[in-house]
């Protein structure tokens, strides 16, 4: 009997602490949809480089616990960001600051949420700007990944722990500079910030691990 009562609460704890085990990985995406207006600039050195008024449009979860895979409305979103300093030409350091400010429709009776809310703040890892032009097309991709939080009832919607997350950064754009120069680039495409939550701190894998191992002696009192 003990045995079986340990056995159910491990696999309580798997299902609560431990979601990725038995499915896909939870994401939140802000999409960045072509045309986009705002700017992409980097002032040369050790200077970081800025994002400024960049288009958000909408927001979706993917494998989220509420409303998986449905869409909501950004309103009068924009994306900004300053990375840390450069590192060597395109090439970026930890620090820095990243925002997505706006509104959101949700496209159910939920309450929106009002414009000029930030719905995202975070600081920057590392970011890096690269160039896949073949020389008749000037084509860049800015990649960066951060650490966040996020807005409380944006989460809620999702079904999503209001904890820190991990973030990537990936926005493509154009600029004639050669690679490792100074620029400023207004001729924006299309990108995505997307998040997942922190994984699970090892306070509570060991937890887990402990209650496992209960299980293993409780078993073998038992045989």
């Amino acid at each position: 009997m003990r045995s079986r009562l340990l056995v159910a609460v491990y696999a309580s704890i798997c299902v609560l602490f431990f979601p990725a085990i038995a499915q896909a990985s939870t994401v939140l995406d802000f999409g960045i949809t072509a045309p986009t207006t705002g700017t992409l600039s980097y002032a040369g050195g050790a200077a970081p480089l800025i994002g400024s008024g960049i288009d958000v449009d909408d927001v979706v979860g993917l494998n989220t616990p509420s409303n998986n895979n449905v869409l909501s409305i950004c309103a009068s979103c924009t994306l900004g960001f300053e990375t840390g300093a450069s590192t060597g030409g395109w090439n970026y350091g930890a620090g820095g600051i990243i925002t997505i400010t706006g509104g959101i429709d949700f496209p159910d009776a939920t309450p929106d949420i009002a414009t000029g809310t930030t719905l995202l703040q975070g600081t920057f890892n590392s970011a890096n700007v690269v160039d896949v032009g073949n020389g008749n097309f000037e084509f860049q991709i800015v990649g960066g990944s951060f650490t966040d939080t996020k807005q409380p009832d944006l989460l809620a919607f999702y079904g999503l722990p209001d904890v820190n997350y991990n973030g990537g950064l990936n926005i493509s754009f154009s600029t004639t500079a050669n690679m490792g120069n100074q620029f400023t680039s207004n001729t924006i495409f299309s990108g995505d910030v997307i998040n997942q939550p922190v994984p699970i701190p090892a306070a509570v894998w060991l937890f887990g691990s402990g209650l496992l191992g209960l299980v293993g002696i409780a078993r073998r009192r038992k045989s």
